[in-house]
C-alpha cells in the first residue's frame, strides 16, 4: 500500500504538467482558429464603414419614442426630428439597412445601459460600431469591450506617433473609439457611438479623452 501511494505522488506532477500542456494546446489552437475565420478588411474599408454609420440619415417618428419593452425609457429625440447617425443602443450592433428596418417596424431609436439591454430598440453601442467597422457580421453582439483582445491584439507601438485609421482605443468594461488619423496641432480624429452624444460621431479629440485607454489592432486587418 505504501508503495501504491509513493508510486501516486510521484505521478501526480506528471500528469499534472502534461493536462496543463494539453489545456494549453486546445486554448491555442481554439485561439488560432478563431482568428483563421475572422472576416479579413482593409484600414480604407474599415474607415469607410465608420463614416457611413456616421453619416446615416433618419428622422425620428412618433412610434419612435417609446421603448415597448421597458417603463422607465425615455427618448433622446423628438417627433420628427431628423438625425444624422446611426442612435447609440446598449447592446445594440444595427448597421444602417437593419436600423431603418427596425424603425419602420416602430421599434425606439436608441438606447442608454441605465435601461439595460432592450429588444425593442434599435442602433449600436460602442463595440458594436467597432466590429461592424471590422466587418464582423451583424447577428450577434459577440465582443464587448472586456473580450476585444480575442480578436484584436494589444500595440506595443507609439500611440501619438505610430497608430493607423482602422485601430482602435479599448478602455475594457468603458468605451471604446475607432482611430482615424493625427491632427498637426496634436489632436486625434475618431468614430464612435457616444453614448453622450446618443449617436455615432466622427471628429476631433484631444488624448485627455481617451486616458488610460489601450490601443489594439483587429487581427484579421488586411495591411
Amino acid at each position: 500500500m505504501m508503495k501504491d501511494l509513493g508510486l501516486r505522488s510521484r505521478l501526480w506532477p506528471s500528469l499534472l504538467v502534461v493536462y496543463v500542456s494539453l489545456t494549453c494546446i486546445s486554448s491555442s489552437n481554439t485561439q488560432t482558429s478563431l482568428i483563421a475565420r475572422l472576416p479579413t478588411t482593409t484600414r480604407a474599408e474599415v474607415v469607410a464603414r465608420a463614416k457611413q454609420l456616421a453619416a446615416h440619415s433618419w428622422t425620428c417618428g412618433s412610434q419612435n419614442l417609446h421603448a415597448s419593452c421597458s417603463r422607465s425609457y425615455k427618448s433622446d429625440w423628438t417627433n420628427g426630428q431628423h438625425v444624422t447617425g446611426i442612435p447609440y443602443s446598449w447592446g445594440g450592433v444595427d448597421g444602417p439597412e437593419l436600423f431603418d428596418q427596425k424603425l419602420a417596424k416602430g421599434l425606439a431609436a436608441g438606447g442608454h445601459s441605465r435601461y439595460g439591454v432592450l429588444a425593442c430598440t434599435a442602433g449600436i453601442d460602442c463595440s458594436g460600431f467597432v466590429t461592424l467597422c471590422w466587418g464582423l457580421p451583424v447577428s450577434g453582439h459577440a465582443y464587448s469591450t472586456s473580450n476585444l483582445r480575442t480578436i484584436a491584439g494589444r500595440l506595443r507601438a507609439n500611440v501619438f506617433t505610430d497608430l493607423k485609421p482602422g485601430d482602435v482605443l479599448n478602455k475594457p468594461g468603458s468605451h471604446v473609439v475607432l482611430f482615424t488619423g493625427y491632427n498637426p496641432d496634436g489632436t486625434l480624429n475618431i468614430c464612435e457611438a457616444s453614448g453622450s452624444a446618443a449617436r455615432v460621431i466622427c471628429h476631433r479629440t484631444t488624448w485627455s479623452h481617451v486616458t488610460k485607454y489601450i490601443a489594439l489592432q483587429y487581427k484579421g486587418i488586411d495591411d
